[in-house]
């Protein structure tokens, strides 16, 4: 689903990011529809046959799905140890450690001497990747609900997403963003999230957060979640893959900063344009 929501980002990028982690979406969809009717007592062992296990899950009901919902919210907080440190590379290569800074100082103490031992330099929160920065803010400072992975039919498709929290009334999805200027392109993509976990997770509400890392703050949006949006982004991402024609992203950055840059036609393009 974030792939999905991200066609207000760029919609060359929601296709592209989609075909390459076709497999790995597959791979989750059997994993969760093995390991669930497991957990709800539909299946003792694992069937022996390939075709076989295309089968299994296929009675999971929505019902089941929350029942899962509520055991996870149980076990995730029993089993929560925390966030201590993270490793990762500047954009030179060189080798980086950020520690969280509410840790005990003598806990703190010792991971400096990793670092150093190491040859890795301390950094900020603001100096980590914007990827790896995310998951860091999300496990320390996100609110913390139930979250569950689950895949959903849609006409010829299958949805696969995991909000970052469920609860009885709304979904809770987490962002960040760098500074409040990428806020209004942060901020549609997030909340296109939210609707469209609502949408297949059956919930009136969404609750949105979105941190704004160089200032510090938070932004909160509680808002119903809105079903024609949903529906909406989901027919246009279906007709982007029956071969629509991608529109440009604006502003035109976003195309520098793409994991697909290389391989997109709409960067190939403005390439060509730029270097006329």
């Amino acid at each position: 689903m974030r792939n999905v929501a991200h066609y207000l980002w760029c919609t060359q990028q929601a296709l592209l990011k989609s075909q390459a982690g076709e497999l790995g979406f597959f791979g989750a969809y059997l994993e969760d529809r093995l390991s669930y009717a497991h957990r709800l007592g539909l299946i003792e062992e694992l069937p022996r046959h390939d075709e076989e296990v295309l089968d299994v899950g296929k009675q999971i009901t929505l019902l089941d799905i929350e029942k899962l919902v509520a055991s996870e919210w149980r076990r995730d907080n029993a089993s929560d140890g925390g966030f201590t440190f993270s490793e990762c590379e500047d954009a030179n290569g060189k080798q980086t450690v950020f520690i969280n800074p509410d840790l005990p100082e003598t806990e703190k103490r010792l991971l400096e001497d990793y670092a150093k031992v190491k040859g890795a330099s301390i950094v900020a929160i603001g100096e980590i990747p914007p990827l790896q920065r995310g998951e860091i803010l999300e496990h320390t400072e996100a609110e913390r609900y139930a979250k569950l992975r689950w895949n959903f039919a849609w006409r010829k498709y299958t949805v696969v997403g995991v909000a970052d929290g469920i609860t009885n009334e709304f979904v809770y999805e987490y962002k960040t963003t760098g500074s409040r200027c990428l806020l209004n392109s942060a901020k549609p993509v997030g909340l296109a999230q939210a609707d469209l976990y609502g949408y297949f997770f059956q919930r009136p509400r969404k609750r949105v957060q979105i941190k704004i890392v160089a200032e510090g703050k938070t932004e909160t949006y509680d808002e119903p979640v809105d079903i024609a949006e949903a529906e909406q982004i989901l027919v246009a991402f279906a007709r982007l893959d029956e071969g629509e024609p991608a529109r440009p992203p604006q502003p035109p950055w976003k195309c520098r900063n793409c994991d697909f840059n290389n391989v997109c036609p709409i960067s190939h393009t403005r390439q060509m344009v730029n270097n006329r």
